[in-house]
């Protein structure tokens, strides 16, 4: 069976669409990735919600510590990688972004932005999220945090933190800065035929980029960093040099 799917532009109403009309669902497909290699049973805990944020929270146990100064020239930021349970399986809520934003244009992202001044990045990442599409504060529970990441392009020190929420959800995006919210199975991400890198070199410095097929949508740059960082910590697996580009 192909990665097709089937794709509805929200209606606008307002400032939001209509949150039934705006979610990409990828069909169930059988992965002939298999996982002897991890300790980690993972397609059990693909399957099992409760013991997956059980075992999110101890792997990220002792990460996410102490805010580093950014380096000069860039900002401090927060962004939310939600797990969720779709289709009986997990799944992470990625954003497609809209046209009209300033940067990174129709790009597969995560809900985030700068941190206020006097704000966590944990509180930052929650609003963003509230703002972008319309998820409740209150209905967002946290599972932990995963290291900084520097996106020297877009001049930010990145916080990512993970979280949950109860799905199916009443999405209520804002159509200014989202265009859709794609359901990415965890097990599409862990399948290393859905995944390449390419080394890039900036300033003279090499450096391995990833990038991820989800449905016909491909997932790189620092929202394909901060998902490899979570695979790796979460399920015990080595993306790091996976499918090379040729």
């Amino acid at each position: 069976m192909g990665n097709e799917y089937h794709f509805v532009e929200f209606a606008r109403f307002g400032r939001f669409g209509n949150s039934l009309e705006n979610v990409i669902h990828l069909p169930p497909v059988v992965s002939c990735h298999r996982f002897e290699e991890t300790s980690v049973n993972v397609p059990d805990l693909l399957t099992r919600p409760e013991a997956l944020r059980a075992h999110i929270r101890a792997a990220l146990a002792g990460r996410g510590g102490a805010r580093k100064p950014p380096p000069q020239g860039l900002r401090q930021a927060a962004v939310l990688l939600m797990v969720v349970h779709a289709n009986g399986e997990a799944a992470l809520l990625l954003t497609k972004r809209s046209e009209t934003v300033d940067r990174h244009k129709g790009e597969i992202s995560l809900p985030g932005g700068a941190i206020e001044p006097g704000e966590s990045p944990q509180a930052a990442a929650i609003r963003e999220t509230s703002e972008e599409i319309g998820v409740r504060a209150q209905d967002i529970t946290v599972l932990g945090a995963l290291d900084e990441e520097e996106t020297s392009v877009s001049g930010f020190l990145l916080m990512p933190v993970v979280g949950t929420i109860p799905y199916p959800y009443p999405l209520r995006v804002s159509p200014a800065e989202v265009r859709a919210v794609i359901e990415a199975p965890l097990r599409v991400l862990l399948d290393p035929a859905n995944v390449r890198t390419e080394i890039w070199t900036r300033g003279g410095v090499p450096r391995e980029i990833y990038f991820y097929s989800v449905g016909a949508e491909v997932v790189w740059g620092a929202t394909g960093r901060v998902i490899t960082q979570f695979l790796e910590a979460v399920f015990n697996v080595q993306i790091a040099g996976a499918r090379r580009a040729r």
